[in-house]
């Protein structure tokens, strides 16, 4: 069975919009993320045109983009179709509350960060010395002496 293709693909205000030659329109919101990657996938395998024009007619920057979307339709579940989350995976550990032990700590005492570090832990914060470290040095308050002038 042959299927022949015309499709125009444009993009306008976050909207996918695929026009065919007879005038009929299929539009696709930016959240329909799946569907949009699939019809990539399938403008990009059945015609002939370069894959970053593809891309970017579907709203992605980069040719890269199209061969991932191809891998994940064509090799994988749809799962892996589903936007991945960017970023941090787990809230700081840098707290208000953090903070406030810390400096209280250092002002009772003339603890190092690492025996800092310790106490905190043992108050049921875990936290590393660089993390102790990182909140004194915000709020000037190292032990590090500066050398003379010469």
């Amino acid at each position: 069975m042959k299927i022949s293709v015309d499709l125009d693909v444009t993009l306008k205000n976050g909207l996918l919009i695929l026009t065919d030659s007879k005038g009929k329109v299929l539009t696709f919101s930016r959240n329909q993320v799946i569907q949009k990657k699939v019809s990539m996938v399938t403008l990009g395998e059945l015609s002939g045109l370069p894959k970053i024009s593809i891309a970017r007619a579907f709203g992605f920057a980069t040719r890269k983009s199209y061969y991932d979307a191809r891998h994940a339709v064509l090799n994988t579940s749809a799962e892996e179709l589903y936007p991945q989350r960017t970023g941090p995976k787990q809230a700081t550990k840098r707290t208000r509350e953090l903070e406030v032990q810390v400096i209280r700590i250092r002002f009772q005492t003339e603890a190092s960060m690492y025996e800092i570090a310790e106490q905190v832990n043992a108050k049921g914060f875990d936290v590393s010395a660089r993390l102790v470290a990182e909140i004194l040095a915000d709020y000037g308050l190292t032990k590090k002496k500066r050398l003379s002038p010469r």
